[in-house]
């Protein structure tokens, strides 16, 4: 059973800050990396960025979040701590996110694990190391869990894949799409539906006959952007059933890695009542709460991450 007290209005505002300050002004100062196009099962891509560590032959691949990319703050400053501790770093871009669009008239959406599995397929064959972990932020730490759930014992042995680390994962998907309602958390939402309108928009263009901008308008918050676009272009009834199929908080019992979940209590945009209500029964599974963070923050504390 997870605890947690509830969290006060000073925690709140500084989980905001401890948000966006790392957003804004954390640089961190990484060698060139080597890039490269992985075709994934579908026939369609994703690109992604590789910092190779001479010292070891351990891997660590790490899924960005929402309409982030491997240019991401909290992305470059993991992977210099990695680097650090001799890991080779592959932080890949989901669908559309590198800067090119891709070619099939899908995106990408929280639950969608094949394109992590193509990566990590990809890269055991191609780099060929003897380590791999998985590091997830946000939307992409919910895929990473989902991951974990599917895939299954025999294909992370058969891939070296030993474990999981997650950083601010939405594991409750209609708890965070509310939670990002909230009249204060109106910037982070508005940010996000800018960079997802856009991509609808140039989505539209490649597929006239398929998607449509009508309802961009009527689009004012995640959840009817998801009712309108993710869950039709991907395969699901509505934004409900997406959550609902998608939300790796159903499907912790499943998963059958080593994982650690790291979030923090003042996380403004991740519903917080699962800390009370899970009681979950998977040995393999650690819960780390910390007080503070934000969301995706934690600036400096990367070291602790790493194992």
């Amino acid at each position: 059973m997870i605890s947690t007290s509830k969290i006060s209005l000073l925690q709140a505002i500084k989980g905001h800050f401890e948000t966006i300050s790392p957003y804004l002004f954390r640089k961190v100062k990484l060698p060139e990396s080597e890039k490269f196009e992985i075709i994934l099962s579908d026939g369609d891509f994703v690109e992604a960025e590789y910092w190779t560590s001479l010292s070891s032959k351990k891997l660590a691949i790490v899924t960005h979040g929402l309409e982030g990319s491997s240019k991401a703050a909290y992305i470059r400053a993991l992977t210099k701590r990695l680097l650090e501790k001799g890991i080779s770093v592959l932080a890949w871009n989901f669908r559309g996110c590198s800067g090119k669009m891709n070619n099939k008239p899908r995106l990408y959406h929280s639950g969608a694990f094949e394109d992590l599995r193509d990566v990590v397929s990809w890269s055991f064959q191609k780099l060929q190391p003897n380590d791999i972990q998985l590091f997830g932020f946000s939307l992409g730490g919910n895929l990473t869990l989902v991951a974990g759930a599917k895939l299954g014992i025999d294909w992370f042995e058969k891939h070296h894949v030993s474990q999981i680390t997650t950083i601010s994962a939405p594991l409750d998907l209609a708890g965070s799409a509310m939670k990002l309602e909230k009249p204060w958390n109106k910037p982070y939402t508005w940010n996000f539906l800018v960079e997802l309108k856009s991509k609808i928009r140039q989505k539209a263009l490649q597929f006239p006959k398929i998607i449509e901008t009508e309802n961009l308008k009527k689009s004012t918050s995640l959840r009817t952007f998801d009712d309108y676009y993710t869950a039709p272009l991907h395969g699901f009834l509505d934004a409900a059933d997406y959550y609902k199929k998608c939300s790796s908080l159903f499907q912790l019992e499943m998963i059958s890695i080593k994982t650690t979940i790291i979030l923090a209590k003042n996380d403004p945009m991740l519903s917080r009542g699962f800390f009370e209500n899970t009681n979950l029964k998977n040995p393999l599974i650690q819960f780390r709460i910390y007080e503070n963070g934000g969301h995706c923050g934690f600036w400096g504390k990367e070291n602790l991450w790493i194992s």
